[in-house]
C-alpha cells in the first residue's frame, strides 16, 4: 500500500539565478461546474517532463499574496519546473472533503495539457491553512503527489494511501499554529510510516552558519525509504520563513527534499542548462528554431484560434479560426535593436499548406505599436519552402526593443517558418533608387554606370559615370559642385535625387 522509492539524495546547489525567465499569468479551471482560479508560474521554454510545484495560500490571503511571499521564480528557473498558486474559494480551503482535492487533481491535469510536466513528481506545499491542505492531500490523493512540504499548518493521518515524504517548516513562536501541538501531529505520521524511533538532529542549520536560528530534525527508515523532516526556526512568528540572513530560505529547503522524490522511482534528470537570450540585440535569436521556440512567442487576439511550436528544426504554425485583422494570430519576437538611420534586411524561409498571403511587419513592442516600415510586407506563400527578403531604413528614434512580427490571422491552415534573420546593411547594399540619398547617404554600386544630371530646376547639365566611390563622390570628382542633382540612368528608369556637400 505504501509505494514509495528513496531516490536518495541529491543535493542542488541552487547558487545562481537563470537570467532566462518567464513570467506569471492568471489562469482559470472549471471544476465541479465552478470556475477556480490560480496563478502559474513557468520557466520560459521549459522542457516537457519536468517536476511541478503547487503552493497553497493561508487563510484570509490568495495565490498573490503566497507568490510574493515565497519567491519561488529564481529557484524555478534554475532548476527547471513549473509553480503554481492556486486560490481557495472565499479565501480558505476544504480540509475536510473532496472540493479542493478535485481541484489540485485538475491542476495536474492542466499542467500536464500545456507543459507536459511529469506526473510522478508532483508535489504540494502550503502556508498556514495551505499546510493543513498539504496533509489533507496527502491522505486524500497520495498516489498522485510524490512528496508534500506543509509550513505553519498542520494535519493528521487519516487511511493515506501510500507513505509520503514530508517536509514541515514551523516557528517556534507561531501564535496562529501552535508550534507543539503540530509537531505532536507531525509524530502520528512519523509512527504510522514505520520510521526509526531515534531522529538525526542538526543544530544549528544549516551547519555553516553559526547563528542560524533553524535546526532540522530528521526520521529516516521510514517505509519505502521516505524520510519525515522537521524544519524548526526559533523565535519564529506565523510567517513563511525567508530570512537567510539569519536562518533559511524556506522555498530552497522545500526544493532541496522533494527533488529527491518520485512516484516511479526514478532519479530526476538535470535540467536543460537554461537559455540566457540577450536583450538589446542587432540579430534575431533562434531564427532557425533548431531546438525550441525560445525568444518567439505567439500571440493570439480576438476570435482567432492558433497554435505553433518549434518541429523538426522550424516553425510550424496552424491557424484554426481567423480574426478581423491579420495581427490577430501573430509570432513575434521583440528586444531587437534597431539604430536610427541604419538599413536592415529581413530575411526567412516560408511555406504554407495552401496558397496564401503572409503580413510580415517590424514595429513597437509596446502601445502604440507603430511600424516602422513605410508599408507592411506582404509575400505570396506557396506550398514549397522559398526564401523571401526586404530592406528598410529605420527613420524613428533609435529603438532597443522593437520588434519582427508575422501576422497570419486572415487566413486559416498551416504556416512554416525557418531561417528567420536580419543583418544590418552598408553603404553598397542599400537600394540606390532610395530617396533617403537626400540625407547624404552614400551609393555605392559594383561596376560602373552613366546617368544624366540634371539641376532642381530640370536644366540638363551633362553625364557622369557613378564609380564604385558612389554617387555623391562620383558628382565631385567629375567637377560638379555642391548642390542638389537629379541623376538619371541612361540603363533604366531609375532617377535619384543625389546631395552633394562640397
Amino acid at each position: 500500500m505504501f509505494g514509495m522509492k528513496n531516490l536518495g539524495k541529491v543535493v542542488l546547489a541552487l547558487v545562481s539565478v537563470a537570467l532566462f525567465t518567464g513570467n506569471a499569468f492568471a489562469d482559470n479551471l472549471t471544476v465541479d461546474g465552478k470556475s477556480r482560479s490560480m496563478l502559474v508560474y513557468a520557466p520560459s521554454g521549459i522542457e516537457k517532463n519536468r517536476p511541478l510545484i503547487i503552493q497553497m495560500h493561508g487563510m484570509n490571503q490568495d495565490a498573490s499574496y503566497q507568490k510574493n511571499a515565497a519567491k519561488w521564480e529564481s529557484i524555478a528557473d534554475t532548476a527547471r519546473f513549473v509553480v503554481v498558486f492556486p486560490n481557495g474559494e472565499n479565501k480558505a480551503w476544504d480540509i475536510g472533503g473532496d472540493k479542493d482535492v478535485n481541484f489540485l487533481k485538475a491542476i495536474i491535469n492542466e499542467m500536464y495539457q500545456k507543459y507536459g510536466i511529469d506526473k510522478n513528481r508532483v508535489y504540494v506545499s502550503g502556508f498556514s491553512m495551505g499546510g493543513m491542505m498539504s496533509y489533507h492531500a496527502a491522505n486524500k490523493m497520495g498516489d498522485m503527489i510524490a512528496a508534500i512540504a506543509p509550513v505553519s499548518g498542520g494535519g493528521g493521518v487519516n487511511s493515506p494511501k501510500r507513505a509520503m515524504p514530508i517536509m514541515h517548516t514551523h516557528g517556534t513562536s507561531d501564535d496562529v499554529v501552535n508550534y507543539n501541538s503540530t509537531v505532536n501531529t507531525l509524530k502520528g505520521w512519523v509512527n504510522a510510516q514505520k520510521c526509526s524511533s531515534s531522529s538525526q538532529k542538526i543544530k544549528p542549520y544549516p551547519t555553516t552558519k553559526s547563528g542560524s536560528a533553524a535546526s532540522l530534525e530528521i526520521w529516516s527508515g521510514c517505509t519505502d525509504g521516505v524520510e519525515v523532516r522537521l524544519l524548526t526556526i526559533e523565535g519564529k512568528g506565523h510567517w513563511y520563513s525567508m530570512d537567510e540572513a539569519v536562518s533559511v530560505n524556506t522555498s530552497v529547503e522545500i526544493w532541496n527534499f522533494v527533488k529527491n522524490y518520485s512516484l516511479d522511482g526514478s532519479s530526476l534528470p538535470p535540467p536543460t542548462p537554461a537559455i540566457v537570450v540577450p536583450t538589446n540585440r542587432d540579430e534575431v535569436f533562434n531564427g532557425g528554431f533548431d531546438s525550441s521556440a525560445v525568444s518567439w512567442d505567439l500571440q493570439v487576439h480576438g476570435d482567432a484560434q492558433a497554435t505553433g511550436e518549434a518541429k523538426g528544426g522550424k516553425y510550424q504554425l496552424d491557424i484554426s479560426a481567423i480574426g478581423t485583422e491579420n495581427y490577430q494570430v501573430q509570432l513575434i519576437q521583440h528586444d531587437l535593436h534597431l539604430e536610427k538611420g541604419q538599413w536592415n534586411e529581413i530575411s526567412f524561409d516560408a511555406s504554407a499548406g495552401a496558397a496564401r498571403t503572409l503580413e510580415v511587419n517590424v514595429e513597437q513592442h509596446n502601445d502604440p505599436w507603430a511600424s516602422y516600415l513605410k508599408e507592411k510586407q506582404n509575400f505570396e506563400l506557396g506550398t514549397t519552402s522559398k526564401t523571401f527578403t526586404f530592406k528598410f531604413q529605420m527613420t524613428a528614434a533609435t529603438d532597443t526593443n522593437s520588434r519582427l512580427s508575422f501576422n497570419a490571422g486572415a487566413v486559416t491552415g498551416t504556416l512554416t517558418l525557418d531561417n528567420v534573420k536580419i543583418a544590418k546593411l552598408d553603404a553598397a547594399q542599400i537600394p540606390e533608387e532610395d530617396p533617403s540619398t537626400l540625407r547624404g547617404v552614400q551609393y555605392m554600386r559594383e561596376q560602373p554606370s552613366e546617368y544624366a544630371v540634371f539641376n532642381i530646376h530640370g536644366s540638363r547639365l551633362g553625364l557622369v559615370e557613378i564609380h564604385d566611390a558612389g554617387f555623391a563622390e562620383s558628382l565631385e570628382q567629375a567637377g560638379f559642385t555642391k548642390g542638389v542633382y537629379l541623376l538619371r540612368s541612361l540603363k533604366g528608369k531609375k532617377s535619384l535625387l543625389v546631395p552633394v556637400s562640397r
